[in-house]
């Protein structure tokens, strides 16, 4: 079912070659990183929101299928899922109602949305949500898909949000990590990659987005600088009062950093390194 288009598919926009060559040439690198003709996992990922990652993981998935291999674009930030948005279809289920037990992922899987090019979409969850993703449910799934695709691409929720994408990253080839130009402070880019460090995550590289053409900043640095209250849109009340527990093991690492990254944040570690 399709709705109105909010996102760009540069690919269909004729008058745009600058960028639909730039995706191109990230297509052509992350082939190169990865040359498996099958059962290749790309992670996308970026350290806080609005740095276009999931317009950059709808035009990658996009810029596969137009050379006649068949992609699934898998929305995995269910707190605040974009993906689908990208081209225009609506849905009543996706894979909060897979990975709960509700459905089968055949059932909920959007089939030719363009030529060779299919979508896994998610509608907005936001309890428990990492939890859903730390069993071996997701796993298991992936593994599943792998077999049916030429690649399958997980548009995840920046890292500074949820631990989602440092999670995910385990069951992926590689990450490519999405940084908006001047909207990043060095601290917080720092954060995102320790996530991932911590999960051995294999970082593909980074993808420098909203630069315009005269390589001036995109965007207001000063409105992301600080702005931790912007990200507690992706959370309830009641999530915030349990983000920050005392948990072991791996989930524990994150929680610890994002711990660290709030009291920097508000001056009770000012300086401390990570």
């Amino acid at each position: 079912m399709k709705n109105k288009t909010k996102r760009r598919i540069f690919f269909k926009d004729i008058d745009n070659h600058e960028m639909s060559e730039a995706l191109r040439v990230i297509r052509t690198n992350l082939h190169f990183l990865n040359e498996k003709e099958f059962d290749r996992t790309i992670l996308i990922t970026s350290t806080i929101p609005k740095e276009g990652k999931s317009i950059i993981a709808s035009n990658y998935a996009m810029s596969i299928a137009i050379t006649g291999k068949k992609v699934l674009l898998i929305d995995c930030d269910i707190r605040r899922p974009r993906a689908h948005e990208s081209f225009g279809v609506s849905f009543n289920r996706g894979l909060e109602s897979v990975l709960s037990g509700e459905m089968k992922v055949e059932d909920v899987i959007l089939r030719d949305v363009e030529k060779n090019l299919d979508i896994l979409p998610t509608r907005n969850v936001t309890h428990n949500v990492t939890e859903l993703f730390l069993g071996d449910k997701m796993k298991a799934l992936l593994q599943e898909l792998k077999g049916k695709y030429n690649t399958l691409v997980l548009d995840t929720p920046p890292l500074i949000i949820a631990s989602d994408a440092a999670i995910l990253s385990k069951y992926c080839d590689g990450v490519v990590y999405i940084v908006a130009y001047d909207q990043v402070a060095k601290r917080e880019l720092e954060f995102g990659k320790t996530m991932l460090n911590n999960a051995k995550a294999n970082i593909y590289g980074y993808v420098v987005n909203k630069i315009d053409k005269n390589g001036l900043s995109y965007g207001n640095y000063g409105y992301y600088n600080n702005n931790y209250s912007y990200y507690k849109d992706y959370y309830t009340e009641d999530e915030l009062n349990n983000t920050y527990q005392t948990k072991k093991g791996f989930k524990g690492i994150i929680e610890k950093l994002k711990t660290n990254y709030k009291r920097q944040l508000s001056g009770d570690q000012k300086g401390k390194k990570w």
